[in-house]
């Protein structure tokens, strides 16, 4: 199935799921106190100077070299903040490749999007965290500061709307980043992943996406990031609604407030490439779903095409 095909829907899907599917408004808002504010931008330094001519395509942190691939909008609105996506590729794909098949920028999200790349691990792998690192202080929790203060300066960024996206090892890493560092991240989007529980900060939002059949990254691992998410933003002990989003049959605790929400998304796709099966998969509406999910946390401006 062409999953370009699939996800197309842009503006439309992300506009329309935000508002009607997640079911956030309060008078549906699962039994727990609404902590609903107007959203004031954050505005970054890069709100004061005029556009780049190029995004940057690498950064350095602690003496590496590190290549990004960003996507920023061609025609930017002077003085007009955007939300931050950050995505990191897994074990075996590169930042090309999860770019592809991440399919974030199709969606209709006016924001700016950086996909970091991971360094080399001793088998060949990627790698986010050297071997050792203490939970709270993986060694590309470094990179992560790095991008935003960087974006930052460069483009004209709300720091209040910072989404981090992954899959199976970058959905590892952006769990324990919407630990160790949700102070400053909105929302964590995490397809096939566990989490490095630390010292938690803050409270954001969590779309967790999981094959129960995933031997990769056992059905547990996903259940210990969903726990800590909601203890993170105090919904442990709440009722969870069901919800349904872009296809995905979910539970959500908590609704679009200050704290969370949390949602927690089985599914059973395993399509693998030659037809083989593969639990681990990236599911074909993933892209759909974050781009709702991203649109309903973040101002209307997210969901707006780029002038």
């Amino acid at each position: 199935m062409d999953k370009l095909r699939m996800l197309r829907h842009g503006l439309y899907a992300a506009s329309f799921l935000a508002g009607t599917v997640l079911g956030w408004p309060a008078a549906e808002a699962p039994a727990r106190p609404a902590e609903h504010g107007t959203h004031e931008p954050a505005v970054s330094e890069g709100c004061r100077a005029a556009p780049p001519t190029a995004p940057p395509d690498r950064i350095t942190v602690h003496g590496r070299e590190r290549p990004l691939i960003v996507a920023a909008p061609e025609v930017p609105t002077p003085g007009r903040p955007l939300p931050l996506v950050i995505a990191f590729h897994g074990r075996t794909s590169p930042a090309e490749r999860v770019r592809r098949y991440y399919d974030l920028e199709t969606q209709g999200l006016n924001a700016v999007f950086v996909y970091p790349s991971a360094l080399p691990a001793p088998d060949g792998t990627f790698s986010w965290q050297d071997p050792g690192d203490a939970p709270g202080r993986l060694r590309d929790f470094a990179l992560f500061d790095a991008i935003v203060e960087t974006m930052g300066r460069h483009h004209c960024i709300d720091r209040g709307q910072v989404f981090v996206v992954g899959h199976s090892l970058g959905a590892t890493f952006a769990s324990s980043l919407g630990c160790a560092r949700g102070n400053a991240i909105r929302g964590v989007a995490a397809v096939a992943g566990g989490i490095a529980p630390s010292r938690c900060r803050g409270s954001p939002a969590a779309l967790l996406l999981h094959n129960p059949a995933d031997a990769h990254v056992p059905l547990a691992e996903g259940e210990r990031a969903r726990d800590s998410f909601l203890a993170q933003a105090g919904l442990a002990g709440y009722r969870a609604l069901p919800r349904h989003l872009a296809g995905f049959a979910c539970q959500q605790w908590g609704d679009a407030s200050a704290a969370g929400p949390v949602l927690w998304c089985l599914h059973h796709e395993d399509d693998g490439a030659g037809g083989r099966s593969y639990p681990h998969t990236w599911p074909d509406a993933a892209g759909t779903a974050i781009a709702a999910f991203l649109a309903a946390l973040a101002p209307p401006t997210l969901a707006e095409t780029a002038d």
